[in-house]
């Protein structure tokens, strides 16, 4: 995958920003000779400001929209319709980009804001989803779940009153390969623990 399709531009842009910094003002002498900045030194901070800084709630929706389309894609060749002859998107791009997510959704306000996108059934539909999305991806999801519920309550409480709890404990007797059901036991343990 490239830089640019993860949303940033170039990930280093941070490290011309602060040479450029450093080139005006390194903290070791007098600001008495600040001047304005030229056009093109205000063009090139804009640049780098706007290729450097990613929106983390554009890229959440971003994501969820790339994982809806492979869902669909699932969906489809499960009813034995022939979709596209290639996925929307690689199971290993796709499982990159749901880490991602992951990442994004430790915060605890990224957290909130996925959960207002309708994330959170998204999630336990995929997991729930045994014949015909791939393991990885599964786990991936409930990575992410058990991600979003730990030590945060409003997410705890909306994942136990859609009964994700309920749903998923089932998933861990049906398992044979114990990947998905230690996902569900992960995500059981977030949920409970600190809850009230």
């Amino acid at each position: 995958m490239s830089n640019t399709s993860k949303g940033g531009g170039n990930p280093w842009a941070w490290l011309g920003l602060l040479k450029w910094s450093l080139s005006y003002s390194d903290g070791t002498r007098k600001n008495d000779d600040i001047t304005p900045m030229s056009k093109e030194d205000r063009e090139f901070l804009e640049k780098v400001m706007a290729e450097g800084i990613i929106d983390e709630n554009e890229r959440m929706k971003f994501i969820l929209q790339e994982s809806t389309k492979a869902m669909e894609y699932y969906r489809l060749r499960a009813m034995g319709t022939n979709p596209d002859s290639d996925p929307p998107i690689s199971d290993d791009d796709l499982e990159d980009l749901l880490q991602e997510l992951r990442d994004i959704v430790e915060q605890i306000d990224y957290a909130r804001a996925f959960c207002s996108l309708q994330g959170l059934p998204f999630l336990i539909g995929c997991m729930d989803e045994a014949k015909n999305i791939p393991e990885n991806i599964r786990n991936q999801c409930g990575g992410i779940l058990s991600t979003l519920a730990q030590n945060n309550p409003d997410v705890q409480k909306q994942l136990l009153e859609m009964g994700a709890i309920k749903s998923l404990s089932g998933k861990n007797s049906e398992q044979t390969d114990y990947t998905i059901a230690h996902s569900a036991s992960q995500l059981t343990s977030a949920c409970v623990v600190g809850c009230k």
